[in-house]
């Protein structure tokens, strides 16, 4: 049974956090009805890159209604999630899998704790979903899909196929550079890269004004294994996370033994 007649009558969601109107979420729902029948998009008004889980509480956000299938909702890529699995799907009518993307940049490393891309497929998970965050390398080169229209398909069969409880979610970076350069996938572990190790300063008056960019150079203690070096050798990064972040057993167990002692007699 080919990829397409296997997964076409599944019903999907698909967000992101670069806003409803991203050229990387228009890419992601025309890969996304060649393989499915029934997509719903409900994602953001406006950018909302670096708002990690936030959620909007004890206040109504504006949710605007464009068709049957297609949501805005004024508020973030968490508040996406709980918008439509409450409000847009119901208990009985539920959603196979959850997409996030296609982010214009990489979130690798120590991103998937800032990035709202990431964050949207954690509160997926949170929930019982399968769920998929997507994200394509940004550097000085024109945008390049091929790499994502071609492999994409493939890496989202295998992840509906796997059986993998849900309480795992997926984060993928592509590289960018054209899907014949691309030499394979690689399942990599999380290295250090983060927001907030460059700031840009100016200046006015009494004023400071500080600016976090978004982008940031290669960090070249990278290794062999993590996401960040394997997609500059020109690989797919398929890292696997786990939403329930409590210690190793060992630790556990260490701790908990150190416990006692201080209630010793």
């Amino acid at each position: 049974m080919d990829l397409k007649k296997k997964l076409y009558n599944k019903k999907i969601f698909i967000t992101n956090d670069d806003g409803i109107n991203s050229k990387g979420i228009k890419v992601l729902k025309d890969i996304s009805k060649d393989i499915f029948s029934d997509i719903y998009t409900i994602a953001p008004e406006k950018n909302q890159s670096g708002k990690s889980h936030s959620i909007t509480i004890n206040k109504f956000i504006k949710v605007k209604k464009k068709n049957d299938r297609e949501f805005v909702v004024e508020g973030t890529p968490v508040d996406c999630v709980v918008v439509g699995l409450k409000n847009i799907f119901s208990p009985k009518i539920r959603p196979a899998l959850l997409l996030s993307g296609i982010n214009i940049g990489v979130n690798m490393g120590l991103d998937i704790y800032y990035s709202g891309t990431v964050s949207a497929a954690r509160e997926g998970c949170m929930n019982g979903l399968k769920s998929i965050a997507i994200s394509i390398e940004k550097n000085k080169k024109k945008l390049e899909w091929s790499g994502i229209k071609f492999f994409l398909p493939k890496l989202i069969g295998f992840i509906l196929s796997e059986d993998i409880n849900n309480s795992y979610f997926y984060n993928i970076n592509f590289p960018n550079i054209p899907w014949k350069n691309i030499k394979g996938i690689k399942l990599t572990k999380s290295g250090f890269r983060k927001p907030g190790s460059v700031t840009l300063m100016k200046a006015r008056g009494s004023n400071i004004f500080i600016k976090i960019p978004s982008e940031r150079k290669i960090i070249k203690k990278a290794i062999i294994g993590e996401d960040e070096y394997e997609l500059h050798k020109g690989y797919i990064s398929l890292s696997i996370h786990r939403v329930d972040l409590a210690c190793t057993l060992e630790i556990e167990k260490k701790i908990k033994s150190a416990l006692g002692k201080i209630f010793e007699k």
